[in-house]
């Protein structure tokens, strides 16, 4: 399957492409070596394993209110499936592949920066959100 109109899901929400910062998107494929090291020689041996890892990170459009932030981190949160952990399924696209991948992953910590606070609402610089695959 290619490309078809979204970049990231969590569960079954699917981030609004409104919300992404396209420029800042980036998905891919890690590769997971177990025990692997440089011999006496200088050569390098691998042990690659099957099991591969993937992650997304994306920054949020700049000027998201308290408010509409606050509603996209409940959607989002909503869809855990480990509160403790963060832990949700994603479905991510990957442009190495112009594919898509369902895996578990975790949200790691978020770290919001304020443009501006009032009497009535803050605003927020873009915000970086990732989500990796175990």
């Amino acid at each position: 399957m290619a490309y078809a109109g979204y970049l990231i899901k969590v569960g079954t929400y699917t981030i609004p492409l409104s919300i992404i910062r396209a420029e800042t998107y980036s998905a891919y494929e890690s590769t997971t070596d177990l025990d692997s090291g440089v011999d006496g020689n200088g050569e390098l041996h691998r042990n690659a394993l099957e099991h591969k890892g993937y992650k997304a990170e994306f920054e949020t459009v700049p000027m998201l209110t308290n408010t509409e932030f606050g509603n996209f981190m409940s959607t989002i949160k909503a869809q855990y499936t480990n509160v403790p952990e963060k832990k949700a399924p994603i479905t991510l696209y990957v442009p190495e592949y112009d594919d898509y991948v369902q895996v578990n992953a975790y949200e790691p910590d978020i770290k919001p920066v304020m443009y501006y606070a009032g009497a009535d609402k803050v605003v927020y610089e873009q915000i970086r959100l990732a989500f990796i695959g175990y």
